[in-house]
């Protein structure tokens, strides 16, 4: 495993000016600049590796259990790498009442990535409450569309999508 001082090394310069300026920002206590890091290298990298995770805890001068210990508890901050697309339909109550259960075995199948897991280039996440409960049920693609209400319409056009891709 790489020490953050060789992680942060290989980050860009830009990119370590960011996360260093968001950590100054936190002023006093930089452990709260710990998820605004995690973001910032999520959406550069798509994922948080451990020697990502390392260098967060360093540059907040926290313990990387601590890191890991934020990175489980929030669902949209990715431990392994997810693929280039990312499919997460929601699995709290509402949605499960209005099909989502069917809705994330239907992308299972037609994808062929397991529940939970990738395939290399995409996932298929079931996700805890997206705040659509009154557009039941909903989806998040790619960390940036929500779809709401999903019908297995919706969701045949995103994985059709992501295949003409390919």
């Amino acid at each position: 495993m790489s020490s953050p001082t060789s992680t942060a090394e290989s980050i860009p310069e830009a990119l370590l000016a960011r996360l260093r300026q968001a950590v100054e920002h936190a002023g006093n206590h930089p452990e709260a600049a710990v998820c605004d890091l995690l973001r910032i290298l999520q959406a550069e990298y798509g994922w948080i590796d451990d020697p990502r995770l390392h260098l967060v805890a360093s540059l907040c001068g926290i313990s990387p259990v601590r890191v890991e210990e934020l990175c489980t508890f929030y669902p949209l901050v990715l431990r392994e790498d997810p693929g280039h697309h990312v499919l997460r339909i929601c699995d709290s109550i509402a949605c499960h009442l209005a099909g989502a259960p069917s809705l994330l075995q239907m992308a299972a199948e037609r994808s062929g990535v397991p529940i939970g897991q990738s395939n290399g280039r995409y996932s298929v996440l079931p996700h805890v409450c997206l705040g659509l409960c009154d557009r039941a049920p909903a989806a998040f693609v790619d960390g940036k569309n929500t779809i709401a209400p999903l019908s297995s319409e919706d969701l045949r056009q995103v994985l059709r999508d992501w295949e003409s891709e390919s």
